[in-house]
């Protein structure tokens, strides 16, 4: 694996005693480094290579690209903050790609980790993709490279990287009956849950002497016997922010906190399940394309 890392801070400057404290101090700090990860099959076209490499150095230290050579290197960047993730699917088998792909993602639920697929078989892709990552599929697009030249690929990357307004998962449009606690009140409410995503969702009341407020805390109680396995209970338990309110107060959009990593992989089943049941394959397609649009 080739890790081109080059430092973007300066060297803190030499001194004694309080020099060396007050130049400490007054020395900029080293922004954080951020990745672009390139992982390649051993027959990817070597000319898309060649113009893969000309574009990214023509970016020079805006990003480090990391190339990874196996899939136990690719899981170990998951540390890093990565602008972009570009995966030829050929890289590794395509069912072990995508639930490493899951995998990463879940560690990275809090900022969102988009991917830009690279595949010759879009329509297995996209069928595969559908099996295992649907809940993610606001993140990331697939390019066909069936008859891609080096100008549209590279259109296609810098459009990747440069798209800024993308939410983290997907919503989903439900009604589901909730129950829910205001933190500092011991008396659970009812409610609907009407849409949710990996890291939020939107809540309605119809008790007219409940308002929600801005950035106050709510315990949550989701039925999912109708979703998941019976081995997995019969409610599942989150802490929620609300961030957003309807003009009366009593709906509020709701960021998902503290979730730990079997938290996050119950949720993860659960928004996948309830999607699967009310997507088509051509949904999950024209999303995964409009997903940069």
């Amino acid at each position: 694996m080739t890790d081109d890392v080059e430092s973007t801070g300066e060297e803190k400057k030499s001194g004694a005693g309080a020099g060396l404290v007050a130049d400490y101090l007054a020395a900029p700090k080293k922004k954080q480094k951020t990745f672009i990860v390139l992982a390649l099959g051993a027959n990817f076209s070597g000319e898309l290579e060649s113009a893969l490499g000309k574009y990214f150095k023509e970016l020079g230290k805006a990003f480090v690209v990391v190339r990874p050579e196996t899939p136990e290197e690719l899981a170990r960047q998951v540390s890093r903050h990565i602008q972009l993730m570009i995966l030829d699917d050929s890289f590794a088998p395509r069912d072990r790609l995508l639930k490493l792909v899951r995998f990463m993602k879940e560690k990275k639920a809090t900022i969102g980790l988009p991917v830009l697929f690279l595949t010759r078989e879009p329509k297995e892709m996209t069928t595969a993709y559908r099996q295992i990552l649907l809940a993610h599929q606001e993140n990331d697009d697939y390019v066909d490279l069936k008859g891609m030249t080096p100008i549209n690929l590279i259109a296609r990357v810098k459009q990747a990287l440069e798209y800024k307004n993308r939410r983290r998962s997907r919503r989903f449009k439900v009604a589901l009956p909730i129950s829910f606690q205001m933190l500092g009140s011991d008396a659970w409410r009812k409610g609907t849950l009407v849409d949710i995503s990996l890291h939020g969702g939107m809540i309605a009341t119809s008790d007219s002497t409940l308002s929600f407020d801005l950035q106050s805390q709510v315990r949550l109680q989701i039925p999912i016997s109708d979703v998941l396995s019976p081995a997995e209970g019969e409610i599942f338990r989150l802490s929620a922010r609300v961030r957003r309110l309807s003009i009366t107060g009593a709906s509020a959009g709701m960021s998902f906190e503290h979730v730990t990593e079997r938290q996050m992989s119950l949720l993860t089943e659960f928004v996948t399940n309830l999607a699967a049941a009310q997507s088509t394959e051509r949904d999950v397609e024209n999303s995964i394309v409009k997903s940069v649009d």
